[in-house]
């Protein structure tokens, strides 16, 4: 509904809520019409209802408290979440290069990752271990 639906339902809304205090008006009508705060007041205001101003100032200080500490949430939790080196990665796959029509996913697997690292630090392969190589008998092809 846009603001202009809103102020023509809220009229016979309004009736139903005398008696009750303006900042809890506010908070009925964020609700009944799914609006944020500043909506509420800047429409409730239009419609003749008076708010205190330091209940203004403390909503004010109030919602910019909560809209700092979802900010440090959001940081804490992109620090607290573990980077890995390719964002398109999964347990199989170190780096997934794409998907099969059939939605499988192909690429370079952790095994020949860890072998391509090796190689690229001169690290001799460990025994058994035949990732990254490409001399691989076992492929059928």
């Amino acid at each position: 509904m846009d603001r202009h639906g809103r102020l023509q339902s809220a009229g016979p809304w309004l009736a139903t809520q005398r008696g009750r205090p303006a900042e809890r008006i506010a908070g009925s009508y964020r609700k009944r019409f799914g609006v944020d705060w500043a909506c509420a007041i800047a429409e409730l205001s239009a419609l003749g209802i008076a708010f205190d101003p330091k209940w203004r100032e403390q909503l004010a200080r109030t919602l910019e408290g909560a809209r700092l500490a979802k900010a440090r949430r959001s940081v804490e939790k992109e620090r607290a979440t573990p980077r890995t080196r390719f964002p398109e990665s999964d347990a199989t796959f170190a780096l997934i290069a794409g998907y099969t029509e059939g939605g499988a996913g192909f690429g370079v697997t952790w095994e020949e990752w860890k072998g391509i690292e090796r190689r690229a630090s001169m690290e001799p392969p460990r025994k058994g271990d035949t990732a990254g190589r490409g001399d691989d008998e076992s492929l059928p092809f």
